[in-house]
């Protein structure tokens, strides 16, 4: 018999928050979710913070390149407040769970979701790890 587990917290014990990283993703780690069968039951007890993640697994394409605005989010998500949508994008953005690109486009992180083989993990996984970096580069040079 299989003891439950507790499902664990991106919160460290200070409260910060950690990281979502895509090397610790290998062959093993994998189970199938099928996001059609999934998505609509996770709904029913989301709050609106996890709807808009869910909203960006559900419509990553197979590049996990998400197309979306506030407006969208809000209205798909049943959102009525933009702050809300601003801050979870924020959140999402800082434990790497998505990358910015552009205005209206994000890449979820592979290491979240994936459809694909291992080599794509690794392509994605490669070209959203150099998203953040260009990211992290802009932030250093806005701030001097």
């Amino acid at each position: 018999m299989k003891i439950p587990r507790e499902i664990p917290s991106m919160r460290r014990t200070d409260n910060s928050l950690k990281e979502v990283m895509t090397n610790l993703c290998n062959q093993k780690n994998f189970r199938r979710v099928f996001l059609n069968q999934t998505i609509p039951v996770l709904r029913l007890f989301a709050n609106q913070p996890t709807m808009v993640l869910l909203y960006f697994i559900y419509n990553a394409d197979t590049n996990n390149m998400i197309y979306c605005t506030y407006e969208d989010i809000m209205q798909d998500c049943s959102i009525g407040n933009k702050r809300t949508v601003a801050n979870t994008l924020k959140t999402l953005q800082e434990t790497r769970a998505i990358v910015k690109i552009s205005k209206s486009h994000y890449m979820l992180n592979p290491a979240l979701m994936l459809q694909g083989n291992n080599e794509k993990f690794g392509l994605l996984a490669f070209e959203f790890n150099d998203y953040i970096s260009l990211c992290e580069k802009e932030k250093r040079y806005v701030s001097k």
